[in-house]
């Protein structure tokens, strides 16, 4: 399965168009065409859980909260990563 794919089946069971206007949903870092490994789910994204994710081989984090909530929308290969990014929000391609 491809994280895509598994970003779909949340979608069809939480659509995006029913988020709040404030809210940022979604896939907001990463590659939609990575296989996916296995799934780290956490209420916040922090460093730690980010570790943990590296440490466990998680290639996906589900949070409740939004890693990125104001301002910047989201990470991906093809918007690329300001250098000024905090480290936690790196994406990495493997």
């Amino acid at each position: 399965m491809y994280i895509k794919e598994i970003i779909s089946l949340i979608e069809a069971y939480a659509p995006l168009k029913l988020q709040a206007s404030f809210d940022n949903s979604g896939l907001l870092c990463g590659d939609p065409e990575r296989v996916l490994t296995s799934i780290l789910l956490c209420i916040d994204v922090t460093e730690e859980v980010v570790k943990e994710a590296i440490d466990k081989g998680h290639n996906l984090i589900i949070s409740h909260h939004p890693l990125i909530f104001s301002g910047l929308k989201h990470i991906t290969p093809a918007t690329g990563i300001n250098p000024g990014t905090p480290k936690t929000f790196h994406c990495h391609r493997q």
